[in-house]
């Protein structure tokens, strides 16, 4: 591969998972709520777009880290929130795919839309934290980001861990005759 094709890739790398990741966070806001079959269809259409944007990402970082160091600190800050976040939103997407029929047929507890929309609140937050991190020049020499933006990004993934959590809950064990 000629270096004008790998600077090419590399232009174009940021690009795709960026535009990946918004177009599936509109399409989460343009769903946000839908109890309808179509709109569950879009959420998981949207949430999808936001995981593979997030694959690319960390794909992109891994291999641009093992190419530089060997650090396991250094993976453990670059690449754990984003596997946290990948979590997330894997476990997100079973659980809509796993009960789609009673969220559909309105059976679901008043807490499952509440819980939901923190849950998305919190993945944004996580995303904009992510793209202000990238920001930096640490990221910008060696896509390593910096300690303090890790840090938050695993904070906040805690706390999605605990909504999503709550969320299987609600879904599992509170159902409701409509």
């Amino acid at each position: 591969m000629s270096s004008s094709s790998g600077n090419i890739i590399q232009l174009m790398m940021p690009i795709s998972y960026i535009s990946l990741i918004t177009i599936g966070i509109i399409l989460l806001f343009a769903t946000i709520g839908s109890k309808s079959i179509d709109g569950l269809n879009g959420t998981i259409a949207g949430y999808s777009l936001i995981l593979a944007g997030i694959l690319l990402l960390v794909s992109l970082l891994f291999l641009d880290i093992s190419m530089k160091t060997n650090s396991i600190m250094t993976y453990i800050y670059s690449l754990g929130p984003f596997l946290i976040i990948l979590g997330i939103i894997s476990y997100t997407i079973y659980l809509i795919v796993t009960y789609k029929n009673r969220i559909v047929g309105g059976n679901v507890a008043p807490g499952y839309v509440s819980f939901s929309n923190i849950s998305i609140i919190l993945i944004l937050v996580q995303l904009f934290i992510f793209y202000t991190g990238t920001k930096q020049k640490d990221f910008a020499i060696n896509y390593r980001l910096n300690k303090v933006y890790s840090m938050m990004l695993y904070f906040i993934g805690i706390l999605n861990i605990v909504t999503i959590i709550t969320l299987n809950i609600i879904l599992k064990y509170y159902s409701t005759d409509g």
